[in-house]
């Protein structure tokens, strides 16, 4: 493919003018139900106040509406009010899947993507096919109970990780210090090790939509320690349920931009990627 096709499928991402025929061919559904889901997420937006921006944001939204619908088992109208109500869940994954350098070198990192931007975790790159969780990075929607909505993110902020990769990339190699080139291993090492998360109550389904959680995004969830004591020590709420099922909407979002950009996915055809469903938990 050529450089002028990636260029021309990255701004259509980018500014959220993906035709609904690519989208519905890359999510694997037909154009009828784009065109809906697209209705009920821009339905949501406004309902909720959400920035009406136009960009890629608008595509990862419905590549996580799809995932919640077709792996969680939410309806499409609760999906996309899940997926536009909470527009801060795709601002935080655009953030690492349309990455934009830090000022530092910024002329010189831009180049280390064929695509064009900037793609310090390879996400793009044509031969990062396999469509695999990365622990330092992803977030994940879970859905307790069937009910109970939240919103579990590392602690570490993946977009500062990305920094940190650009810089010692470009430091080690303009010089030859082997404590730098050992950092930077150990920076990359990150990527695969288990990472802290924090996890919040977004808000719930109730007849057969979604209700907000009130000033959510005001501080760092202050409901989590409101369930039920046990002595004087208190359970974390987000870990009393008898079932979640939890959905890597990071995932969700980079293999989406792949098929976007017509980059493989290796092994998860769009209306059944395995890797996004991260299972059933059962306390019974």
């Amino acid at each position: 493919m050529s450089e002028s096709f990636h260029i021309v499928k990255l701004n259509a991402w980018l500014n959220g003018t993906v035709p609904e025929s690519e989208i519905a061919e890359v999510l694997g559904l037909d154009v009828p139900t784009v065109h809906r889901l697209k209705e009920a997420c821009h339905q949501a937006s406004a309902s909720r106040h959400s920035p009406n921006t136009r960009s890629s944001r608008d595509c990862i939204r419905l590549a996580i509406a799809n995932a919640l619908h077709a792996h969680a088992g939410l309806s499409l109208q609760e999906a996309a009010e899940v997926a536009a109500s909470s527009w801060q869940i795709s601002s935080s994954v655009s953030k690492v899947i349309d990455f934009e350098p830090p000022p530092f070198g910024a002329n010189d990192t831009r180049l280390n993507s064929s695509l064009g931007g900037c793609d310090p975790f390879m996400f793009m790159a044509a031969h990062a096919t396999e469509a695999i969780p990365v622990p330092a990075i992803d977030e994940y929607i879970e859905i307790a109970d069937g009910k109970r909505i939240y919103w579990r993110r590392p602690v570490q902020e993946a977009h500062q990780l990305g920094c940190d990769i650009l810089r010692l990339s470009h430091v080690s190699r303009c010089e030859d210090v082997p404590a730098l080139q050992e950092q930077y291993l150990e920076v990359l090492s990150r990527l695969r090790q288990p990472a802290e998360h924090v996890c919040e109550w977004i808000g719930s389904l109730s007849g057969g939509h979604f209700r907000p959680a009130p000033d959510r995004f005001a501080e760092r969830s202050p409901g989590m320690l409101q369930g039920p004591l046990s002595g004087t020590v208190r359970t974390p709420h987000a870990d009393v349920f008898g079932s979640k099922v939890s959905i890597n909407v990071s995932l969700a979002a980079r293999s989406m931009k792949r098929r976007v950009l017509g980059l493989a996915v290796t092994g998860v055809p769009p209306t059944k990627p395995p890797a996004l469903f991260a299972g059933t938990r059962s306390l019974c």
